[in-house]
C-alpha cells in the first residue's frame, strides 16, 4: 500500500511525472522509464527528495522536457487533456481561424494597393526620364504644321493624292498625339485618386467612416467663415455629397486640368469645321510654328485632342512625385508588420493542427502577433537602412516581406539573429583601447 510522502518536493515531482506519464500514453515515449521511475518512487513509505529513487525519477523527468515542453505541463496542470474537443476549445479555434482569415484580407488588401501604386510610381519615373514635356511639345508642333500644310494645299487646290496624304499625315499625328495626352491624363487622375483614396482609405469601410464622421461635424459649423465653408465643401465634394453650403462654390476650384474658355472655343469653331476647311483661321496670320504654339495648345484643347497644358506637365509631374511618400509608410512600417503578425497567426494554426498541443491562451496569442509584427518593421530598418521616408520606398519588394513572414512564424531565428548582433558588438566595444602603442 502506497503513502502520500510528507516532503512537497517529492509529492509536487510524483503528481508532475504522473500527468506526463499519463500524457504520453498516446505515444509520445518512446520507452516506459518514466513508469518505472514513478512506479519506485510510489514504493517510499516517506518518499524526500534525497533519496536515490526520487532523485531518479527527477532525472528521468528532466531528459522529458525535450518531448513535452513546460507549455504542455502547464496545460495538463489546467486540466488539459490531448485531443480536447470541448466548447472553449473549439471557439478558442473559430476565432483564430477568423482572426487569421481577417489577416490574409487585410494583408492581401494592403499589398494590392502598395503594388498599385508601384506600378503608377513606374509609369512616372519612365515617363519622366524619356522626357515627356519636350515630347508632347513637339507632337503638338509637328500637328499644327501638319494642319497649316493641308489648309495651304486645300486653298491652293492640291491634287487629290497631295490631300489624301496630308490628310492622313494629319490624322497620325493627332492621333500619336492623343495618345499621350490620355496616356498622362490617365496616369495623372490615377496618381491623384491614390494618393486621395486608394492610399489613405485602404480597407473597406474607412471612406465611409471618414464622410460619415467628417460631412456631419463640419455641417453644423458653416456659419463659422469662409475656412469651414471651404472645409465642409471640399468634403462634400469628395464623398460625392451634395454641396451642404451655397451654391455659389467657386467652379474653377472643381476642376483638375485648366479647359479653354466656351466663348473662345465657339470662336474657334465658327472659323473652322474639318481641317479641309482652314481658310481664314488663325493659323494663316502666322508663319512660324514656334511663335504661334500657344494658339495650337488652344485650338487643340478646343478641339478635344488634348486636354493638358504643355506648360502644366512638369507642375503635374512634381505634385505626384509625392507618391514615394505616400507609399514609404506602407513599405517600411504597414506591410513588414502584417506579414509578421500573419506568420506569427500561421505558426498556432500549426500548433492547433497536432491535437497533442494544447492551444494556447488569449494573452500568449495577442503577444506573439505583436512581437511578429514588431520582428517585421525592425526586419526592414536591417534590409533597407538607407531607405528615407518618402524615397526610394517603390524598390522595397516581396523579398522584405517574404522574411518579415518567416521571422514571424519563426521568432526564435529572430531573436537569435540579434542576439548575435549583440555579441558581435559586444566584442567590437572590448577591443577599443585594448591594443598598446609600443
Amino acid at each position: 500500500m502506497t503513502t502520500t510522502p510528507a516532503d512537497p518536493l517529492a509529492s509536487g515531482l510524483i503528481a508532475d511525472a504522473k500527468l506526463v506519464a499519463n500524457y504520453g500514453r498516446y505515444g509520445v515515449f518512446k520507452d516506459s522509464s518514466l513508469f518505472a521511475a514513478i512506479g519506485n518512487a510510489e514504493k517510499l513509505d516517506d518518499a524526500t527528495a534525497s533519496q536515490p529513487e526520487v532523485v531518479n525519477l527527477q532525472t528521468v523527468f528532466n531528459d522529458c522536457s525535450g518531448t513535452v515542453p513546460f507549455a504542455t505541463l502547464a496545460a495538463l496542470r489546467s486540466g488539459w487533456s490531448p485531443g480536447d474537443m470541448s466548447r472553449k476549445t473549439a471557439l478558442a479555434t473559430y476565432f483564430l481561424v477568423a482572426l487569421s482569415v481577417l489577416f490574409m484580407v487585410v494583408t492581401g488588401r494592403l499589398t494590392y494597393i502598395y503594388n498599385k501604386g508601384v506600378a503608377i510610381n513606374s509609369e512616372l519615373i519612365e515617363i519622366d526620364n524619356n522626357d515627356f514635356s519636350a515630347r508632347f511639345g513637339q507632337a503638338i508642333r509637328q500637328v499644327w504644321a501638319t494642319k497649316k500644310q493641308l489648309s495651304s494645299a486645300s486653298s491652293e487646290q492640291a491634287s487629290t493624292t497631295d490631300l489624301t496624304l496630308l490628310k492622313d499625315a494629319y490624322y497620325n499625328s493627332e492621333d500619336s498625339l492623343h495618345a499621350l495626352d490620355q496616356r498622362f491624363s490617365s496616369l495623372v487622375r490615377r496618381a491623384q485618386g491614390f494618393m486621395t483614396e486608394d492610399a489613405q482609405f485602404p480597407i473597406w469601410g474607412m471612406q465611409w467612416m471618414y464622410c460619415k464622421f467628417y460631412s456631419t461635424s463640419t455641417a453644423d459649423g458653416v456659419a463659422a467663415g469662409q475656412a469651414q465653408y471651404s472645409q465642409q465643401g471640399a468634403i462634400d465634394q469628395f464623398c460625392d455629397q451634395p454641396l451642404g453650403v451655397s451654391k455659389s462654390t467657386p467652379p474653377d476650384k472643381l476642376k483638375e486640368l485648366p479647359n479653354q474658355p466656351d466663348a473662345y472655343c465657339a470662336q474657334i469653331n465658327t472659323e473652322k469645321k474639318n481641317p479641309n476647311n482652314l481658310e481664314g483661321t488663325s493659323s494663316e496670320k502666322v508663319t512660324d510654328v514656334n511663335a504661334d504654339f500657344d494658339e495650337a495648345t488652344r485650338s487643340l484643347q478646343c478641339d478635344g485632342v488634348i486636354t493638358i497644358a504643355p506648360n502644366s506637365i512638369y507642375t503635374l509631374t512634381a505634385q505626384i512625385k509625392t507618391l514615394d511618400e505616400v507609399l514609404s509608410p506602407y513599405a517600411l512600417w504597414i506591410l513588414p508588420a502584417f506579414y509578421g503578425a500573419l506568420g506569427a497567426i500561421m505558426f498556432h494554426m500549426r500548433m492547433i493542427l497536432n491535437p497533442l498541443l494544447p492551444n494556447p491562451p488569449l494573452s500568449r496569442l495577442i503577444h506573439r502577433i505583436a512581437l511578429g509584427a514588431l520582428a517585421g518593421m525592425v526586419l526592414a530598418w536591417f534590409v533597407a537602412p538607407g531607405t528615407k521616408l518618402g524615397e526610394e520606398a517603390s524598390g522595397i519588394g516581396f523579398s522584405l516581406f517574404t522574411f518579415s513572414f518567416l521571422f514571424g512564424f519563426s521568432l526564435d531565428i529572430f531573436f537569435t539573429i540579434l542576439d548575435q548582433f549583440v555579441s558581435m558588438s559586444v566584442a567590437g566595444i572590448k577591443k577599443f583601447g585594448s591594443s598598446t602603442v609600443a
